[in-house]
């Protein structure tokens, strides 16, 4: 069954594409504020301990949390920016046909994997919430708290994916290399 066949008219897919897209952006923009957490927990942790002996027992417990959370809340806008590794040397050697046909059955396993690992942080932080499952370090902070960015961001990539794979179908570009921040490595 076709796009067109399915009743919608195609600016309807276009609006829904486009909303995954600013929904990565968010995701994006929640990346970066991760990573700058990380920073300033860093900082206060070294000036924490150089001037005044102290440690702030937290920093690294809460910035491995944070590493996690930066690392999925960002996987769906490097997904659309086409940022992720992938070696195109098979894409760049076979007709269009077939370097077609891989792009849409590496995005479709790409899907699976994603659903699977959405499903399966879901299910961790929905359990973990049920349970009152607490961090076994001295924080003894509410594990539900620290993997719900884990799973959002799974699911964030996993909408991103189902978008690439509805541009494929439509005959667009999977990725969209002007979002890409500084240069590729030729």
């Amino acid at each position: 069954m076709s796009i067109q066949s399915a009743g919608r008219p195609p600016e309807a897919i276009g609006r829904a594409l486009d909303a995954r897209d600013r929904l990565s952006m968010g995701g994006a923009w929640a990346s970066a504020a991760c990573i700058v957490s990380i920073l300033g927990l860093i900082v206060a942790e070294v000036v924490s301990r150089n001037l005044f002996n102290i440690s702030i027992y937290f920093a690294w417990e809460f910035s491995a949390y944070l590493m996690g959370a930066a690392f999925l809340m960002g996987a769906a806008y490097a997904l659309r920016a086409g940022a992720q590794i992938r070696v195109n040397v098979l894409l760049e050697n076979v007709p269009k046909p077939v370097a077609r046909f891989f792009d849409l059955f590496s995005t479709v396993c790409g899907i699976a994997i994603a659903g699977y690992l959405t499903w399966a942080l879901g299910e961790m932080t929905w359990f973990s919430w049920l349970r009152e499952s607490r961090s076994p370090e001295k924080s003894e902070i509410l594990r539900w708290i620290t993997q719900f960015p884990l799973a959002l961001g799974s699911l964030l990539f996993t909408l991103q994916a189902i978008a690439r794979l509805g541009r494929l179908l439509r005959g667009e570009p999977g990725d969209d290399a002007s979002l890409r921040i500084g240069q590729d490595i030729e």
